[in-house]
């Protein structure tokens, strides 16, 4: 199989391309800095290379930025799935997506037929996204992934935590530690998109790509902090706009396919935490 995996230094692109690499797929990395997706170039690289798979990782991933310039935030989302599907012809596109589709579900474990709601301008141009692949008509699965994080990621909560840890004194986080997510580690997202990859029928359908557990910020901060020798963790109460209170996927769909989950929160939040003492 020759699979083309668009937003390959990004953080997810990243372990994607290395997990089908590893598998012994021919693969190629495409996106930015060193290739705009909506160019002739890239429209060059498709026809020279006509991946049978292409995994589509490219894409703003803030749900901050999106509530600060939510017109920024579409425009980046949207032009880059036009430019893919008007050069991949009719190869198999995998859509990652996000489980911000869902906004705050009505009830948990949230599956893949549940109402999609997004309570931010990040999760309304996700559901335009997904819509617009289902609309192109190519075969399609859409894959969406809740909270991930691993090794390599700067930004969001887990590095939040880390760095204010390192840096001495309490950790300050927004919230009250009692909302929840369902993290996944980069390394199981990769795995999941692979099984997609490989035995997905492909007619538009959706996957939850999580691990199905719960867990409270507040007991991610715990975690993180153990890992990091210890620090007091305060909350401020007060919720970023954008953000659900609790998630929890169903992934009993993504499970058919033969993917489990392997790296579990109590081990994956102290990894990454010792990877973030020696980043820069």
């Amino acid at each position: 199989m020759s699979v083309l995996v668009t937003g390959h230094e990004g953080f997810l692109g990243r372990h994607v391309l290395a997990a089908f690499a590893a598998a012994r797929k021919s693969v190629v990395g495409a996106g930015r800095p060193e290739l705009e997706l909506a160019s002739a170039e890239f429209a060059a690289l498709v026809r020279e290379t006509r991946p049978e798979l292409v995994v589509h990782c490219a894409g703003p991933a803030s749900v901050l930025a999106s509530v600060e310039d939510p017109d920024g935030d579409r425009s980046a989302t949207l032009d880059a799935i036009e430019a893919v599907l008007d050069a991949i012809g009719r190869a198999r596109f995998v859509l990652v997506s996000s489980a911000a589709v869902y906004g705050q579900p009505e009830q948990l474990p949230v599956g893949e037929d549940a109402p999609l709601a997004p309570v931010s301008p990040y999760g309304r141009h996700r559901v335009e996204a997904e819509q617009l692949s289902r609309d192109r008509g190519v075969p399609l699965a859409i894959a969406r992934v809740f909270s991930a994080y691993g090794e390599g990621l700067r930004r969001q909560v887990l590095w939040d935590v880390s760095r204010r840890a390192l840096a001495g004194g309490p950790v300050e986080l927004s919230g009250t530690g009692a909302e929840t997510r369902d993290f996944v580690h980069a390394r199981d997202v990769a795995r999941a998109l692979a099984a997609i990859a490989e035995r997905a029928a492909f007619e538009g359908e959706a996957y939850n790509v999580a691990t199905g557990v719960e867990t409270s910020i507040a007991r991610l901060a715990e975690l993180v902090t153990g890992a990091l020798g210890g620090a007091e963790i305060r909350f401020s109460g007060a919720r970023r706009p954008g953000d659900p209170e609790r998630w929890r996927a169903d992934i009993g769909r993504v499970r058919e396919l033969g993917f489990e989950p392997s790296v579990a929160i109590e081990d994956g939040a102290p990894a990454y935490a010792r990877w973030a003492r020696n980043a820069a």
